[in-house]
């Protein structure tokens, strides 16, 4: 993650002094105050004003402020911001979806959970002279995040940022604005009142803001400019160590709970495994022997590769990447426990009758591995109700690391007996009753029965290693 966030401090102070929020002569943040914005240590900042330094953005002297050296003109300035937004023009109110869906509840835990210590910490940046409207946000963002203590939902929110560079248009004047300045002096207030709900709400009012200002800046750009190639969005959870063999891995385990690979039915050849799923070779080979050695595969030499359960060979299956993939599962449970509920309340009954009696019948055909067929198959419907690209995107990367678990909850199944049908019985009930609360309190208890038995996996492979 320190790569990420070194490239994340980069790209965020680049856009900044390009957008005209930083100008020449002016000085950026000590490397301290940097550090404790984005949760890095110093060397991680020193590596980002170095790149930035490279560039002929900054200057950086030894004991002294980082200066801004980089000049541009208003006419300039309005340019670069233009192209940049326009580019991203389709995908801002998507991801604005995705980041109301899934970062809103977690910002909201993570304000429950802050310290009188860290509401202080926000009471002080808040009346610094120079803070803003956007030093501020990200500050409290990242002082949520931290109290929730998820790498995952970190990675998500830094992808975000990259994506938006908390969007400060020079347009936009705190100054005159009564509605930031209530939302700064609510701020104010219930940091001095260790009010969290109140944090909170003035929180997502800055949040608003910005994306009304963002919104109105696309709006009028587009109706006098030309709309460049879009960029969309995307979430890079493997950012730092690219991984295509566990992608690949939890597809085919995928298959295997949906039925299209059965026991004792070979898989494809490894040329073919390739085309189909547009990796190479030897990234085909590599899935086919973690898959062997989760205990899922057989290999026949000289006739190819039959699917056949067996227990996983523990030892090989130590190495800290694996180990990483379970703790990204674990994440994952926590992030969907965190935003399951307010997502189905809003929208379960958006479904048709033969969707909804689609999953009705699943549920009652599903043997309930562990609890995770039905998970898989409840957020299926929950990916149904938000065609939104970034969203299905986002929420499938969670599916996909839960994926990953599957073996390992199977050997568990195996030698500790069958889960507890309650969860699943509840799904039934709320489903025929049309009741979303219940069937939000059986989904997410199915996500804790899960969550409870990667918690074993992970202490397990722990203790091995």
């Amino acid at each position: 993650m320190e790569r990420g966030k070194y490239n994340l401090i980069y790209e965020y102070y680049k856009c900044h002094i390009l957008f005209g929020h930083l100008r020449k002569g002016e000085f950026l943040p000590t490397i301290e105050q940097i550090g404790g914005t984005f949760q890095v240590a110093p060397q991680t900042v020193r590596n980002a004003l170095r790149k930035l330094q490279q560039d002929h953005l900054i200057d950086v002297s030894p004991g002294r402020h980082t200066l801004v050296v980089h000049e541009t003109t208003p006419e300039e300035t309005l340019q670069v911001t233009r192209q940049y937004y326009l580019a991203r023009k389709e995908a801002i109110g998507t991801v604005y979806q995705v980041t109301d869906l899934l970062l809103t509840p977690v910002f909201r835990a993570g304000a429950q959970k802050l310290t009188d210590y860290e509401l202080h910490e926000i009471l002080r940046v808040c009346r610094q002279k120079n803070a803003g409207i956007v030093s501020i946000s990200m500050f409290c963002c990242n002082r949520m995040l931290n109290a929730v203590q998820n790498q995952l939902i970190r990675s998500l929110f830094a992808d975000m940022v990259s994506f938006f560079q908390f969007p400060y248009i020079t347009s936009f004047d705190e100054e005159t604005s009564e509605e930031y300045q209530e939302c700064h002096r609510n701020l104010i207030a219930s940091c001095e009142a260790l009010d969290r709900g109140g944090v909170f709400r003035a929180f997502m009012g800055l949040q608003s803001i910005t994306q009304q200002v963002l919104q109105g800046f696309i709006d009028d750009t587009s109706q006098t400019a030309a709309v460049p190639d879009q960029i969309s969005f995307h979430w890079q959870t493997y950012r730092d160590r690219p991984q295509h063999c566990h992608t690949l891995a939890a597809r085919i385990i995928y298959g295997l709970i949906k039925g299209k690979y059965a026991e004792g039915e070979m898989l494809p050849s490894y040329e073919n495994m390739a085309l189909e799923f547009a990796v190479s070779v030897n990234t085909a080979r590599r899935t086919v022997g973690l898959l062997r050695d989760m205990g899922l595969i057989h290999s026949i030499n000289g006739v190819g590769n039959q699917v056949q359960f067996s227990a996983p060979n523990w030892e090989k299956l130590r190495r800290p990447s694996i180990q990483k993939n379970v703790l990204m599962a674990k994440e994952s449970i926590e992030l969907l426990l965190l935003t399951a509920e307010e997502i189905i309340s809003r929208d379960l009954l958006r479904l048709d009758e033969t969707r909804t009696r689609d999953l009705k019948n699943l549920l009652a055909d599903s043997k309930g591995l562990c609890g995770l067929e039905a998970i898989v198959l409840v957020t299926e419907y929950i990916l149904v109700l938000h065609p939104v690209t970034a969203f299905f995107e986002t929420y499938g990367k969670l599916l996909e690391f839960l994926l990953f678990t599957y073996p390992f909850l199977s050997e568990q199944q195996s030698t500790m007996g069958a889960g507890p049908s309650a969860p699943i019985e509840k799904l039934t009930r709320a489903i025929d009753a049309e009741d979303s609360d219940l069937f939000a309190q059986g989904y997410m208890e199915l996500l804790r029965e899960v969550g409870a038995k990667i918690e074993h996996t992970a202490n397990f492979l722990q203790k091995r290693s």
